[in-house]
């Protein structure tokens, strides 16, 4: 029953409606301040040179196609959320992915990423796998509400995965993905990502969690990472980040 669930959720998502960023008619800039934590984190120990970069990437709306990672953050959100399914799973769903028909060579690029994210993570998926069993989880792709604001500049945080206690009520963490074939994930990085992460639980949903709950996975390499104990400057950064990003905004 499971199994067959997560060939819909496969299904469902073929056509790739969202991982295609189609040419829009007015590729007007945003008019106010927002960026992904992602980004965000790496603007905090970024040259002045990519700081610029990152602004106008945040920024700019989209006005190309571009690969996405969707195939694999959906697939593995789910194998993660369901803690008794298979491994064979995943190496069903790289196989679908590299061997399917697509209609474009930009769809078929989109699926074999995928498939790489996914082949990549399959040397460290029981390690990751056992770290996470201690809860139950549950997929956030669907959801957009998670964001945050600071010094005028809205955050989009949303985790891949919430992370409950074994019974499924009370929220202890979250799962942020990671996606990078090329550029690995310094840890001070990770731990500013969770960092933040934390704070959006606990100033917006009042959820005070615990440090080694909050994790950021990379998984290219199949590493995970925990919000350290010390928060205060980390945060002083990204509010200081937020602000110059703020200022910036309608120069660049």
């Amino acid at each position: 029953m499971v199994f067959s669930h997560f060939l819909i959720i496969i299904e469902l998502t073929s056509s790739f409606n969202s991982y295609i960023v189609k040419k829009i008619n007015n590729p007007t800039g945003y008019s106010t301040p927002r960026i992904s934590v992602n980004p965000l984190c790496e603007y905090v120990y970024a040259t002045a040179t990519r700081r610029g970069s990152i602004i106008k990437n945040s920024k700019e709306k989209p006005t190309y196609m571009t690969v996405r990672y969707n195939h694999a953050e959906e697939i593995l959100s789910f194998y993660l959320a369901q803690s008794t399914v298979d491994v064979k799973i995943l190496t069903d769903q790289i196989y679908s992915l590299n061997t399917i028909k697509y209609k474009s060579d930009f769809e078929k690029r989109c699926a074999t990423i995928s498939a790489e994210a996914l082949s990549a993570f399959l040397r460290k998926e029981s390690y990751v796998k056992k770290i996470l069993s201690l809860y139950k989880s549950f997929m956030t792709i669907e959801e957009t509400k998670h964001k945050l604001i600071i010094n005028g500049v809205q955050i989009s945080i949303r985790p891949e995965i919430i992370l409950r206690d074994t019974l499924g009520k009370q929220q202890l963490g979250f799962v942020k993905f990671y996606f990078s074939k090329s550029v690995p994930l310094t840890q001070e990085r990770a731990e500013l990502i969770a960092c933040v992460g934390k704070h959006y639980f606990e100033s917006e949903h009042h959820l005070p969690l615990l440090n080694k709950n909050c994790f950021v996975l990379d998984v290219f390499r199949g590493e995970i990472f925990s919000a350290p104990k010390s928060h205060v400057k980390r945060m002083n950064d990204i509010y200081a980040s937020c602000q110059e990003i703020a200022d910036r905004w309608h120069l660049l």
